[in-house]
């Protein structure tokens, strides 16, 4: 029985330390010491536009930069080329926007 209750700590030390890595994996670190957030906003990064989030052109704007001023804590050099790109794609949508009126 001593033998068991010894083992317990270890066990649960074991799972703990196996479950660290999973959470960054999923892009967040939520739960940990610090809570640093490093999230990436997927809607942003695979969608054009997302159904369930509906955003006017300023407010994408404002969203992109914002995730590109998180640089490469959070984003790969691929993402933040993306980010990049579909912010100068809204830029541009804005500024014809302006234009027609």
């Amino acid at each position: 029985m001593r033998k068991l209750n010894a083992f317990v700590p270890i066990l649960a030390a074991a799972l703990i330390l196996h479950a660290v890595p999973s959470f960054t994996e999923e892009g967040t670190t939520e739960g940990l010491p610090g809570n640093m957030e490093v999230q990436k906003d997927e809607c942003l990064l695979v969608a054009s536009y997302c159904p369930d989030n509906v955003d006017s052109i300023q407010q994408r704007i404002s969203k992109l930069q914002t995730e590109i001023r998180r640089g490469t804590d959070v984003y790969t050099t691929e993402e933040l080329r993306v980010l990049n790109k579909k912010l100068d794609d809204e830029l541009e949508v804005y500024r014809r926007l302006n234009r027609a009126h």
